[in-house]
């Protein structure tokens, strides 16, 4: 019976509650001897771990969830961080659950709840609240612009939409809850046509143009170069303008090079002109970049492009 335990553990990152290893057919006293033996040692109230199991965030958040039961799951930065969301660690740990946290010690960060949260699901073992109520969640515990990356990230990556989204917000949000605030305050930034950016260029990019007293253009604009549908970056079609911000991932190679030039080519017969912006000019030198974008809009609007979408 003790090995049906120990194999158990082995696929729990080392963990078993006492409930378990019951149902396994151990005794309380034949557990209590293993405890006693040094088998295994007490991590939270009615959860071990195996001795000389690693100890790392995942089985600490991990243990937190068996500890709180059913109900319980990663939440908050621990939940993004399963998610795969940029800029989240599972060491910072949050969890809800419906038990008292009381008797836990400090590392763990329990928020009540009434009930299990919808859609929770598992990832590799540990259960994490859905990435709609992780959004709200986030925005009671790190700042407004780690959640809007966040939030973008999650948009790119189709894991929610913004329906989903304004549904979770009507459904669980509450009132005077900071979380609930901020996500709101970014949806409504963000319309059903809304494209989130796809790397932290475009972010930036984004930023300074939209911060910026130039027109709004468009993110991501489809266009016919005359071979094929091209991407722009970012667009004034109205203008015939098209920037693109080029990063050495996407941009850096000889085939790449060639075939950008080529596709500038093509755009400029049919009346477009085309911008190139680096990560440095962003960074550097933000003020040129606006100051050259307006200079070519100031050159009056050209003809209207052609076989766009």
């Amino acid at each position: 019976m003790w090995q049906a335990c120990v194999r158990l553990a082995l696929g729990q990152e080392g963990l078993i509650t006492l409930d378990q290893a019951l149902s396994l057919g151990c005794t309380a006293s034949g557990f209590k001897h293993h405890v006693a033996k040094g088998h295994v040692e007490r991590l939270l109230p009615g959860v071990y771990v195996l001795s000389g199991s690693n100890e790392t965030p995942r089985q600490k958040l991990r243990g937190t969830c068996l500890w709180g039961g059913e109900a319980a799951a990663a939440s908050h930065s621990s939940a993004a961080a399963l998610l795969g969301l940029k800029g989240f660690d599972v060491a910072d740990l949050h969890a809800v659950a419906t038990k008292s946290p009381r008797r836990l010690p400090d590392w763990a960060h329990i928020h009540h709840i009434a009930a299990a949260v919808p859609g929770t699901r598992p990832i590799a073992g540990i259960p994490v609240t859905p990435p709609w109520i992780t959004l709200i969640d986030l925005g009671s515990q790190v700042p407004a612009a780690q959640v809007e990356r966040a939030l973008d990230e999650a948009l790119r990556r189709r894991i929610v939409s913004l329906p989903q989204l304004r549904w979770a917000l009507a459904t669980f949000g509450r009132p005077h809850h900071r979380g609930t605030s901020v996500l709101r305050s970014l949806l409504a930034e963000r319309g059903a046509s809304y494209a989130p950016p796809e790397s932290e260029m475009e972010a930036m990019f984004y930023a300074l143009l939209e911060g910026s007293d130039l027109p709004r253009g468009v993110r991501q604009f489809w266009i016919w170069d005359g071979e094929r549908w091209r991407r722009l970056d970012y667009a004034f079609p109205e203008d015939g303008l098209g920037l693109e911000f080029d990063g050495l991932a996407t941009h850096g190679t000889r085939e790449a090079f060639q075939d950008d030039r080529a596709s500038d080519r093509r755009l400029q017969i049919r009346h477009w002109r085309v911008l190139r912006f680096t990560w440095e000019d962003g960074t550097r030198r933000p003020q040129q970049v606006l100051a050259e974008i307006r200079e070519m809009l100031s050159k009056g609007r050209q003809s209207r492009p052609f076989g766009t979408i």
